[in-house]
């Protein structure tokens, strides 16, 4: 009986340690996901962000000559594009907390601690 215990606690000891091993092997795995979605995002927003910085620049040069010819000055139209971007600026300043900070914070909650529901269907596939 003494050895028949000894035997249980073993495999007891064995199954917990194969269970911990597991879950931290899971726990690994997530974190290379969510690590991969965070670092891939950035590279996609980053590629995003120089092709229309471009398009951008390019525009407001076409559009600021547009409107030199229209005033008949080589000034006035880069005077009044300069003008929209810092109103934009300023728009932009006021509302960066709903718009920019406030979806950046829940994308990355999202991304690092996902529903419940997700860790649920992960038990039970087990």
């Amino acid at each position: 009986m003494d050895n028949s215990l000894k035997e249980e606690l073993n495999t007891g000891k064995n199954d917990l340690n194969d269970y911990f091993n597991a879950r931290f092997d899971l726990l690994r795995l997530n974190m290379a996901e969510n690590f991969s979605k965070v670092i891939s995002g950035f590279i996609i927003k980053s590629v995003l962000f120089f092709v229309m910085f471009f398009a951008v620049m390019f525009l407001s040069f076409a559009g600021a000559a547009w409107l030199n010819d229209l005033y008949g000055s080589h000034v006035f139209g880069y005077i009044t594009v300069a003008g929209l971007y810092i109103v934009f600026a300023l728009v932009f300043w006021i509302i960066r907390h709903k718009v920019i900070e406030k979806p950046i914070i829940e994308s990355m909650i999202n991304i690092f601690f996902p529903p419940e529901q997700n860790i649920d269907e992960l038990e039970e596939d087990e």
